[in-house]
């Protein structure tokens, strides 16, 4: 569990990662039109608005790309890593525990082509996975994380 202000001040990019439900992730796919990986399969989340904490970022975007409001004490694992975009920045990543949502209960945002239900195995040899993400997934699942 995290603290909602947990790294408030702490300069970093934005937050991103895994929200379970049950044994499934919620991904989605990128539109062609964006810079980085058109159409490839995304984790959710994205950048920093206003000074949010990271997981004030991670909250906000999984309600803007999918429509579920999750709270702190939905998370289960946290952690920061470099930023790709900034190296002189970090990005967060979250792993959420078994939500108790359902397919249904999804509301697709404005951003990607489409949202999916996969498991993380199918997740990690999809070739259309963006390919640090998936790394990262690995490396959580390893233990080599946090």
């Amino acid at each position: 569990m995290i603290h909602e202000n947990t790294f408030k001040k702490v300069e970093f990019n934005g937050a991103k990662g895994l929200i379970f439900l049950g044994n499934q992730i919620v991904v989605c796919r990128r539109d062609m039109n964006t810079k980085k990986f058109p159409g490839c399969l995304d984790m959710i989340g994205g950048g920093r608005e206003d000074g949010e904490s990271p997981f004030d970022t991670f909250k906000r975007e999984v309600r803007e790309e999918v429509g579920l409001d999750i709270g702190a004490d939905d998370i289960d694992f946290s952690c920061p890593f470099q930023s790709f975009d900034d190296p002189t920045k970090i990005s967060f990543f979250f792993v959420t525990k078994p939500l108790q949502f359902t397919k249904a209960d999804i509301r697709f945002g404005d951003e990607g082509t489409e949202w999916l239900l996969m498991t993380v195995e199918e997740y990690l040899n999809s070739v259309d996975a963006i390919p640090r993400q998936r790394e990262r997934v690995r490396r959580f699942l390893e233990g080599k994380l946090g």
